[in-house]
C-alpha cells in the first residue's frame, strides 16, 4: 500500500513516454514518404545545362538507417559524372508555398553544393534554387520517380 503511490507515478509516466513516441512516428512516416522503400526510392531525369546539353541526374533518398542520399550528376557532351552523398531533411513550408514539402541535402563533402528539391507529388520532385524558390525559366527542372 505504502508504495501504490510510486506505482501510480510510474505508470502515469509511461503511458505520457509512449503517447509521445507514437505521435513522433507517425509524423516522420507521413513526411518522409519518398523512401517508401528499404532500398529507398530513386528520382531521375535530365535537369539544363548552361554549358552542356544537360545533366543527367538520379537521386536516391533512404530512410534507413540515417535519412541518407546519393546523387549521381552526368554532364552530357562533356563524359563528367559528379557523385555526392550525405543526409537530406525534410523542411516545411517555403516562402512561395507555405504548404511545400522540401528535400534538403546536405552533402557529406562539400556544404556549398546543397540542394532543395520541392516534393510536387509522390513521383515527381522539383529542383529549386538556394533561396529554396523555383527557378523562373522555361525550362524542365523535375526529376520523375523510377518505378
Amino acid at each position: 500500500m505504502k508504495h501504490l503511490p510510486l506505482l501510480l507515478l510510474l505508470v502515469i509516466f509511461a503511458a505520457c513516454q509512449g503517447s509521445g513516441t507514437k505521435t513522433g512516428q507517425s509524423d516522420s512516416a507521413a513526411v518522409n514518404s519518398p523512401s517508401d522503400t528499404a532500398s529507398g526510392v530513386t528520382y531521375s531525369g535530365t535537369l539544363p545545362c548552361a554549358d552542356c546539353e544537360g545533366i543527367v541526374t538520379e537521386l536516391t533518398l533512404q530512410k534507413q538507417p540515417d535519412d541518407h542520399f546519393t546523387l549521381k550528376e552526368t554532364y552530357q557532351g562533356k563524359n563528367q559524372t559528379f557523385n555526392s552523398e550525405g543526409v537530406y531533411t525534410i523542411v516545411h513550408g517555403t516562402s512561395a508555398d507555405p504548404a511545400a514539402t522540401v528535400i534538403h541535402l546536405n552533402p557529406n563533402k562539400d556544404k556549398n553544393l546543397q540542394r532543395y528539391y520541392q516534393q510536387v507529388n509522390e513521383n515527381e520532385l522539383l529542383l529549386l534554387d538556394s533561396d529554396q524558390k523555383t527557378i523562373q525559366s522555361g525550362r524542365n527542372y523535375t526529376l520523375k520517380k523510377v518505378l
